[in-house]
């Protein structure tokens, strides 16, 4: 299992809109709004970090309205 924290800039008035739409993703869970360089934040889990990779690639940044992202894996301490 791999988890990861992905940050992410809306355009302009678009971070409502693009929460709604990364809460529907499966594998994203916790979203939220936030405020300063990013706009939305939440975590993605998969079965490893090719497929919180393809979930970011292919599902999240391809929503309209967002202008790009972070992503931080978690490592266990």
């Amino acid at each position: 299992m791999a988890t990861a924290l992905v940050l992410v800039t809306a355009d302009p008035g678009k971070d409502r809109a693009v929460a709604k739409k990364v809460k529907a993703v499966p594998g994203a869970e916790g979203v939220c709004l936030v405020s300063g360089l990013y706009d939305v934040v939440a975590t993605v889990k998969g079965s490893g970090a090719g497929e919180v990779l393809d979930t970011v690639y292919d599902k999240i940044r391809t929503i309209p309205g967002v202008r790009g992202s972070h992503t931080m894996f978690c490592t266990p301490v």
